[in-house]
């Protein structure tokens, strides 16, 4: 559905999807969509102004009032409204006799939506399909880059089923609560305090150490013991030159990642947690101590991310 969407049109989207995760709502409306519209679009922000995204947040929440936060790891749909807007988009593409689907022809797409709180805010500010069709008649879009945004199509929430261990319950809660923090949109190259990384290759360990645990776990479902050489090194962040690497695509790539080992442990029985896993030279440990460690350690390393630095 996205194939020919631009990297900030892609990023609209998952910032829809945030905001209707923020609102409680149980579906991307045209609202959340220019939400996601105020962050990107960085034409439009100028055009209605900077305090535009913090006045149509107020009136997004008088007209639905916020319910109780969901779970970035649950995909939501999009609402019909929704889709019709992204429909529009793509016909304002072609109409325009251009290629890709960015973030204006998305603002077009809202705009023939008629009474939506989205395009009644942006014809009141000034923004019409006429002058903005113009606008972008002069700006093409940018081709989309290789990186898809996580799907907002339909799909079973697997991550939100209570798991079959009790007491896995408290470690998928925390790290569905790592998911939810805004990493994407933080400086990458900015140096951790209490390592010698900065935060894209701190979030490549995040990666390294996620992928070391999906297999770990999934051996557990089948395996009497669990064996392995090392656990993740601090220098495999070097020799692997995350530093080179995107940092959108880290920040996928671990969401993902994390996403699977959600739904891996949801499916372990309570007697497997008790498989004996010795890794590297370490002592022997218990699964479920494995599983402590890997949650703690991701806690701690998102701190690092997420900490405000000098």
């Amino acid at each position: 559905m996205f194939d020919r969407y631009t990297e900030k049109a892609r990023r609209v989207i998952f910032f829809a999807r945030y905001e209707a995760s923020v609102f409680g709502s149980p579906h991307i409306e045209t609202e959340h969509l220019l939400l996601g519209l105020m962050r990107e679009d960085s034409g439009l922000k100028a055009r209605l102004g900077s305090m535009a995204a913090e006045e149509f947040r107020k009136e997004v929440e008088e007209y639905s009032p916020p319910r109780q936060k969901i779970s970035t790891s649950v995909d939501l749909p999009l609402s019909h409204e929704c889709k019709r807007a992204l429909t529009y988009a793509a016909e304002e593409s072609e109409a325009l006799n251009q290629k890709f689907i960015g973030p204006g022809h998305l603002v077009l797409g809202l705009l023939r939506i008629d009474g939506t709180l989205a395009a009644t805010f942006l014809i009141k500010r000034g923004v019409n399909q006429g002058n903005y069709r113009e606008i972008m008649r002069t700006t093409p879009a940018d081709p989309p880059e290789r990186m898809p945004v996580p799907s907002t199509e339909p799909a079973e929430p697997q991550e939100s089923r209570p798991p079959k261990a009790a007491a896995l319950a408290d470690p998928i809660a925390t790290l569905n609560l790592l998911l939810d923090r805004e990493i994407a949109q933080l400086d990458p190259d900015q140096r951790l305090k209490r390592k010698p990384w900065s935060r894209k290759e701190a979030m490549g360990h995040l990666v390294d150490l996620a992928a070391a645990h999906h297999q770990w776990l999934a051996r557990g479902l089948v395996e009497p013991r669990i064996g392995a050489a090392v656990y993740p090194q601090e220098e495999w962040v070097a020799a692997q030159q995350y530093a080179d690497y995107g940092w959108r695509e880290l920040v996928s790539l671990w969401l993902l990642l994390n996403r699977l080992v959600i739904h891996v442990l949801t499916v372990i029985p309570e007697e497997k947690l008790n498989t004996s896993c010795r890794i590297g030279v370490d002592e022997p440990r218990t699964l479920r101590e494995v599983v402590r460690r890997y949650v703690a350690e991701c806690e701690d390393l998102v701190g690092q991310i997420m900490a405000k630095l000098e």
